[in-house]
């Protein structure tokens, strides 16, 4: 099966795009973003060591705590999508997904148990939750977990 990557998702991997949110600041990527682009290779870039990180798209927040390894799904458009995390690790190699499906300006807190010192990426999504499909995603956005090495 051959798939088609977007223009804007491609003009993003042939050229770069931004960097690592400084600590507090959201990452805002436009929702033409696909949900189809992987994250970014364990090699590649700086990791982010704050132990708050936060990533926005417009309709989804997610804040992600590295000593608690939980993620806070905010929903924050009443465009009935839901708000996603979509969470990869470098770990193991596995996709998980925090789904708050219960409507604008709701909260859902998912906790995770990564190994202490790794490399993670996740990114804020919207979605439909029924079929468990994603429609636009931010850009992913790598840190370390809880006693991660700098």
């Amino acid at each position: 099966m051959t798939r088609s990557i977007p223009a804007l998702a491609l003009a993003g991997l042939l050229f770069g795009c931004g960097g690592m949110p400084e600590e507090a600041e959201s990452t805002l990527v436009s929702e033409a973003q696909s949900p189809d682009v992987a994250p970014p290779e364990a090699s590649a870039g700086e990791v982010s060591a704050s132990q708050i990180t936060t990533v926005t798209i417009a309709g989804s927040s997610v804040r992600y705590n590295s000593d608690t390894d939980n993620f806070v799904v905010s929903d924050t458009a009443a465009d009935g999508h839901s708000a996603v995390a979509h969470i990869y690790n470098y770990n193991t190699g596995n996709y998980t997904m925090c789904w708050n499906s219960q409507g604008a300006g709701t909260t859902r807190t998912c906790d995770r148990s990564f190994a202490n010192g790794i490399n993670i990426a996740f990114r804020a999504c919207t979605g439909e939750a029924g079929p468990g499909t994603l429609v636009a995603c931010s850009v992913w956005v790598r840190v370390g977990t809880s006693g991660f090495a700098k």
